[in-house]
């Protein structure tokens, strides 16, 4: 269990974002074990990239954030990422390895595989090879469509020029994460092996609520240390709107497969939000 010390410098690091990217390095994963103690603190930084100048750019603004909440003694202590030298298997050079270790009473070779090819290896099935774990080592993948080490090019399509003229309002617009008048909210919820970090802000005419809900689950599996780990475990995002007025939720949008387990995160934050006066709060749900 974190203390809560090391709670608080998880939360001062997530002003810190991955450049080039909107998300924070905690809600990226890079952000490993904390030890804080008065105004000493370690942390285990694991960036998942190549790009030298960008994981700099984050350790220097980890130290400024923290230097400016005033811990004086940082140390951070950097993870590298997985690196695999080895080629992934093809599911023909798995099939002779099974043979193999089958003939010979033996353990199959260790060699890298991703978690799925892992996990259906494990349900007897021979998978094949990944294609797109391997090219992702690559730093000219897809060039020619706009995929560089730096990640994506813009992406094109019609685009309003000279500010938006149609008198039909999008409510949503109205919505700023970084107003400090805003009315928010923000609380941890865990419902079995998840962790949801649940959002809010009331809008100016406080009937409706614009919810950001992010999950994550540890992926401790290692598989025998046969398999590629993930970066940062698994993670799922699900907006939604609520409308106080109707007590229901009325838009409910992502790419999971079922919303539910989400709507029971807000309605649990929901409820139980006048049971606390913090602006950041964590609940646990019981069995």
């Amino acid at each position: 269990m974190q203390n809560a010390d090391a709670q608080q410098v998880r939360e001062l690091l997530r002003d810190v974002s991955y450049p080039g990217f909107t998300r924070d390095i905690v809600a990226s994963g890079f952000v490993g074990d904390i030890i804080a103690l008065g105004k000493t603190v370690e942390i285990d930084f694991k960036p998942d990239s190549r790009d030298e100048h960008k994981v700099a750019v984050m350790e220097r603004e980890i130290r400024d954030v923290l230097h400016r909440a005033n811990y004086s003694d940082i140390k951070i202590r950097r993870i590298a990422p997985f690196v695999h030298d080895v080629p992934l298997r093809s599911a023909k050079e798995l099939e002779s390895e099974l043979r193999d270790a089958a003939a010979s009473s033996s353990a199959i070779p260790n060699r890298p595989m991703t978690p799925l090819q892992a996990e259906f290896l494990e349900e007897g099935q021979v998978p094949d090879a990944d294609l797109l774990a391997i090219a992702l080592g690559r730093p000219d993948i897809a060039s020619a469509a706009g995929y560089g080490p730096g990640g994506p090019e813009p992406l094109s399509g019609p685009r309003e020029q000279f500010g938006y003229t149609i008198a039909m309002p999008v409510l949503q617009w109205d919505i700023d994460p970084h107003d400090p008048a805003a009315q928010t909210f923000q609380q941890e919820i865990k419902l079995g092996d998840w962790d949801y970090r649940v959002w809010w802000q009331a809008h100016r005419a406080e009937n409706l609520l614009y919810v950001s809900m992010q999950a994550m689950k540890e992926d401790w599996v290692d598989h025998d240390n046969n398999a590629v780990p993930h970066p940062i475990g698994r993670s799922e995002a699900v907006n939604l709107v609520f409308d106080r007025d109707r007590d229901a939720v009325v838009a409910i949008y992502g790419t999971v497969r079922d919303f539910r387990p989400f709507v029971e995160a807000f309605a649990l934050a929901y409820r139980g939000r006048s049971d606390t006066t913090d602006d950041t709060a964590t609940q646990e749900a019981a069995d």
